[in-house]
């Protein structure tokens, strides 16, 4: 009876559904769609990687590829000179191309991989391209460059399949969040099939690491804290940053005005069409005590053109660029963020992120709604905030907050950072990343 008992429970196995897998799903679609087959598909991925981490161990050099979409979500700075620094990494910035699956035509996603190019090239970054011109080819980055390790930008697939984490399953997979998401779309942050074949999942706080344990099909089996990498450099004392606003003939203060993209009423977040003129008012009736740096959401540019139509995206956007106290943001913001001296915004991520410079920040209220959506870490980051429910609580903030300095919850922000954002140990996300990649990799075969 025992033996019989037994033969059905190997019908069962791990490996036998695994041959399932092998033989029926062909596709993507399938992990996507049903949680057994994701199981199956992490299983599986999890058993390559240990195979090929034995051959990894034996290299001579490791090759770590970052693969970049846009400027205004990279995080990996200081990650990367971490590994350039290492005589066991290679590092490289992969160009991928952005906004595929979201209808962008070829010219503006073009537009934005030459952006993310003169990014690299500024920054100084060993890099490849993905898309050849000439040939008008894509890049077999598996092919041609091979890479053992590969840190992600974005959990989404909205670039070309060729470079989604489906066809890099066997590899030590990375991903730390491009923001830090205050807003309760657990799916989308924990629990997209990425999420679940990541090898690290490195996440900001105690928070996120119990979300993605609540949320992940796979359990945040894969998940560990490492700090907020993206937020690093407004951590460290001797980051010295560029300062990047519009001379002034006189000293004012610098403020950022940072819409979010939902225009489309998603999550009901976006103020934009209410604010985008007033916005103007303001700068020029404060011409000479405030700057303002309009900060869009990237994905805002396409959702106003589906809207607007791009001759008046464009000319909105000229506008900043041309207004004399005033400029357009649209890449890279730790630099931004260090050398202004406030914020007012919408934005999902800048509701946890600004609070690591430690000043005063409002966020725009769009109806009683708003507040349904916040995570319970979120929460804690929005009641560190003015609020605005109206234009003039956008005035009154930077008359009396900004402009005379009555910042009533600066020991507040202060005591939060503390206790939730910066690290208590004292080493910073990156080392933290690294230390444990190494640890791993020394690990296997012992």
């Amino acid at each position: 009876m025992s033996n019989a008992v037994e033969k059905i429970k190997s019908l069962f196995s791990v490996s036998f559904l695994d041959s399932i897998y092998k033989t029926f799903v062909f596709r993507d679609f399938f992990i996507a769609t049903f949680p057994f087959c994701l199981k199956l598909a992490a299983k599986r991925s999890e058993r390559q990687r240990n195979n090929f981490v034995k051959i990894l161990k034996n290299k001579q050099k490791i090759t770590v590829a970052f693969f970049l979409q846009s400027p205004s979500v990279w995080k990996y700075d200081r990650l990367y000179w971490l590994f350039e620094r290492s005589e066991r990494f290679d590092p490289v910035v992969v160009i991928c191309p952005f906004n595929v699956q979201l209808n962008c035509d070829k010219g503006e996603m073009l537009k934005v991989m030459g952006l993310s190019t003169e990014f690299v090239k500024k920054s100084g970054y060993r890099y490849v391209q993905t898309y050849d011109r000439d040939r008008k080819k894509w890049l077999n980055v598996r092919k041609t460059l091979n890479p053992d390790i590969i840190f992600y930008s974005k959990p989404y697939k909205d670039t070309l399949p060729q470079y989604h984490i489906y066809r890099f399953k066997d590899r030590l997979n990375c991903y730390t969040s491009y923001g830090i998401m205050c807003v309760d779309i657990y799916r989308l942050m924990y629990n997209l099939p990425f999420h679940n074949l990541l090898w690290r999942y490195f996440v900001e706080t105690e928070y996120q690491l119990e979300y993605s344990r609540q949320y992940q099909t796979c359990g945040g089996a894969n998940t560990m804290i490492s700090g907020s990498l993206g937020m690093e450099p407004l951590m460290l004392p001797d980051y010295k940053p560029a300062d990047v606003w519009k001379t002034q003939q006189k000293k004012k203060k610098r403020i950022i005005w940072a819409p979010h993209h939902t225009v489309d009423n998603l999550f009901n977040f976006s103020n934009f069409f209410t604010y985008c003129e007033y916005m103007f008012e303001l700068a020029n009736k404060y011409c000479d005590e405030i700057q303002i740096a309009f900060k869009p959401h990237p994905i805002l540019k396409s959702k106003l053109i589906s809207i607007w139509g791009n001759e008046r995206t464009e000319s909105y956007y000229q506008r900043w660029r041309n207004l004399p106290n005033g400029q357009l943001e649209e890449g890279y913001y730790i630099d931004l963020f260090l050398t202004s001296d406030a914020m007012i915004h919408d934005s999902v991520s800048f509701t946890a992120e600004y609070l690591y410079t430690h000043k005063p920040t409002l966020f725009m209220i769009k109806d009683e709604h708003t507040i349904d959506h916040w995570t319970s870490f979120g929460r804690k980051c929005f009641d560190l905030h003015y609020h605005a429910y109206q234009p003039s609580d956008v005035e009154d903030y930077i008359k009396n907050v900004v402009i005379a300095g009555n910042d009533t919850m600066q020991a507040e922000r202060n005591e939060f950072s503390r206790e939730y954002l910066y690290p208590k140990d004292g080493v910073m996300p990156s080392q933290e990343i690294l230390n444990n990649i190494s640890s791993y990799i020394d690990s296997v075969g012992k």
